[in-house]
């Protein structure tokens, strides 16, 4: 006979499952705060340090390597010393590396300071991700998951809003605000329980050994991890072609004034915030993966609208529409990941196969502006679009993971986690 504890985790997800979930929702926010303020200080940096354009982009390109190393870093913490531990570290380190920016001055220094934040930034995601899934029921852990990485909206408005603020004060002090990260990480160990300890698992059972690199390429889980690397590259590489670009289409090619363009990133964030809240609803109610596949279906479908649309008032608040379909697979990853992989190994695999997907990002804007500058953007976002259906049918070779829909799939149980030979 179940306790009263358990028929409420089976209902809704454990006791801490509402402090767990600011916990994370502001422990994102700080991290997507961090990765999208370079962006913002960029026009400064290039002046201060003397660089040209490639080369502040390899700062950029140094972040997301550091990031993809950091996914491995703070997963094996993770999973070995306890995901809770992770992100403690993790917003510590994130904190020093936003407040060390007063120690560079060259090109090199700044790569290296990047590099080392970037290690924290990739480290976050992961172990988020797994503590929803650890105390939110599975019927709730879509919308849950959506609505901790909708933090990401947050934060990009927070730093475009004090980049407004400092940046004809004292640039470094954009930077400086991401030391908040340092107090706050006191706040997670106060807010969020303590999970596992070295090698344990769930349930008093046997302890188990300790998490490596390469189990989450073992027993079967190897064409998992592939593929679920490759649905979050393609998401991304979406995400940063169409983001990335769309502004300067508007400007130079269907005449939106500058004036205007400088609002266009907060319409496009408002859909942005409201596209995470409903494709994790919608991935509660009819499938982890269908929702996915619908939330590619319209970003694809919004994106080609710029190119056969040419009036620019219609376009810039159409943006609010291409901002309400970006974020949906990204948002509903969080649950699915966590429910694709075993427990034992959930916050390294997460985390790796999102952070790895940051290849398309790094990939994206470069590819979209060369094919740009011979065929002209809108030959570019078409390419985009055709990205993001290439994403939906990639998902058809990944299996459900939720309710009905994964009931549907040979041998998946009914409460959200795949079996390993499903995997």
């Amino acid at each position: 006979m179940r306790t009263n504890a358990q028929a409420t985790m089976a209902e809704t997800g454990t006791e801490q499952r509402w402090p767990v979930l600011w916990a994370a929702f502001a422990t994102y926010l700080l991290d997507s705060y961090d990765l999208i303020v370079l962006a913002i200080a960029m026009p400064v940096l290039l002046g201060v340090l003397g660089i040209s354009l490639p080369e502040g982009g390899l700062i950029g390109s140094a972040t997301m390597a550091g990031a993809m190393i950091g996914s491995v870093v703070f997963g094996l913490i993770a999973e070995n010393r306890g995901r809770r531990t992770a992100l403690i570290v993790a917003l510590l380190w994130l904190g020093a590396g936003m407040g060390a920016v007063y120690f560079a001055h060259s090109l090199g220094m700044w790569m290296a300071l990047r590099c080392l934040t970037g290690l924290a930034i990739g480290g976050i995601w992961g172990p988020c991700s797994a503590l929803i899934a650890e105390h939110w029921a599975p019927q709730y852990r879509g919308r849950a998951a959506s609505f901790v990485l909708s933090s990401f909206a947050v934060g990009a408005v927070a730093a475009s809003f004090m980049g407004r603020m400092v940046l004809d004060t004292d640039w470094r002090l954009l930077f400086l605000l991401g030391t908040v990260s340092i107090p706050f990480a006191f706040v997670v160990a106060r807010l969020v329980p303590p999970d596992r300890v070295s090698g344990a698992v769930p349930g008093g059972k046997a302890a188990a050994a300790k998490v490596g690199i390469a189990d989450i390429f073992r027993g079967g889980l190897g064409k998992t991890t592939f593929l679920a690397t490759l649905v979050s590259l393609i998401n991304l590489a979406g995400y940063w072609g169409a983001a990335y670009w769309i502004p300067t289409f508007l400007t130079r090619e269907r005449g939106l004034s500058l004036t205007m363009m400088a609002d266009f990133s907060l319409v496009m964030y408002a859909g942005m915030f409201f596209g995470f809240q409903f494709f994790g609803f919608l991935a509660d109610r009819i499938g982890r993966r269908r929702a996915m596949i619908v939330a590619f279906g319209t970003v694809a479908a919004a994106v080609w609208v710029y190119i056969v649309v040419r009036d620019p008032i219609f376009l810039f608040w159409w943006g609010i529409v291409v901002g309400f379909g970006l974020p949906g697979v990204g948002g509903v990853l969080g649950a699915y990941f966590a429910e694709l992989f075993p427990e034992r190994v959930r916050a390294y695999a997460g985390g790796f196969c999102w952070n790895m997907g940051r290849i398309g990002a790094v990939l994206a804007p470069y590819t979209i502006g060369k094919i740009g500058s011979h065929y002209g953007l809108a030959t570019g976002l078409a390419v985009t679009g055709v990205v993001y259906v290439i994403g939906a049918l990639s998902l058809l070779l990944l299996p459900e993971t939720f309710g009905g829909a994964a009931r549907e799939e040979a041998g998946s149980p009914a409460d959200g986690e795949v079996k390993k030979s499903g995997s």
